[in-house]
């Protein structure tokens, strides 16, 4: 069995003696006996994950796993190099992190260009878009953080009142905020959600409060045994 993962430093296995050995996916493998390709990255984005997965499908692996990080993180590539540099609003890891480029673009990026309302959007479209590319192959999704999404999730009734400290209402009227509810729903609704395990109601983040954690909030090797040991029980394997 040929295994895929991807995502960002929580599956990658950021912070533990031997990612190679100890992370998440490679304990998956080895109870289903198989080999694995884990192309997360510490830093790693969703936009990152959807690039390499779909590039990476030409392999036709037997199970993936995909594992959503932060939705306000974003991939570049250098211009003479085509280096893939991951920016997020920490402005923290990577080969040009202390740069004076990559951190004079990133404060630009984050104060004139970041819009969370959008990011969050494009993250929903990431998530069908990968599914539809995924959809004849045996696939898992996992959230790695709640990106907020109990929020954005809220009823139409309360929707305003829960994400209006994530939304400039300022400059929209009472139409343009329900059709921004209207299509985050429209999104919603195109994800399978049977494909995750436990959609908005578990997060890869949730184990660093019952399991030890490394100086950078990564969990260490009792954390990534007992997230294997979930996924291989959702999987019945």
């Amino acid at each position: 069995m040929k295994i895929y993962a991807n995502g960002c430093s929580f599956t990658y296995g950021h912070e533990l003696e031997s990612p190679q050995e100890s992370a998440w996916p490679r304990l998956i493998s080895n109870h289903l006996g198989g080999t694995l390709v884990n192309r997360a990255t510490p830093g790693g984005t969703n936009q990152r994950t959807v690039y390499h997965t779909v590039k990476d499908t030409h392999d036709d692996y037997d199970l993936y796993l995909i594992a959503w990080t932060d939705y306000s993180r974003f991939t570049f590539y250098k211009s003479e190099n085509n280096f893939e540099i991951d920016f997020n609003s920490r402005m923290e890891g990577g080969l040009y992190a202390k740069e004076s480029f990559y951190r004079d673009w990133g404060a630009t990026l984050y104060k004139h260009w970041y819009n969370e309302l959008f990011s969050f959007k494009l993250w929903l479209q990431q998530i069908i878009q990968l599914q539809l590319i995924l959809q004849d192959k045996n696939y898992l999704m996992i959230n790695t953080m709640p990106n907020n999404l109990s929020l954005w999730l809220a009823p139409e009734e309360l929707f305003l009142g829960s994400v209006k400290h994530l939304i400039n209402f300022d400059s929209m009227n009472d139409e343009q905020i329900s059709d921004e509810y209207n299509e985050i729903q429209y999104y919603i609704s195109l994800i399978d959600i049977s494909k995750f395990y436990k959609w908005n109601d578990f997060y890869i983040t949730d184990l660093c409060t019952s399991f030890s954690v490394g100086p950078g909030g990564h969990i260490l090797e009792q954390g990534h045994k007992h997230l294997s040991n979930l996924i291989i029980d959702h999987l019945h394997v």
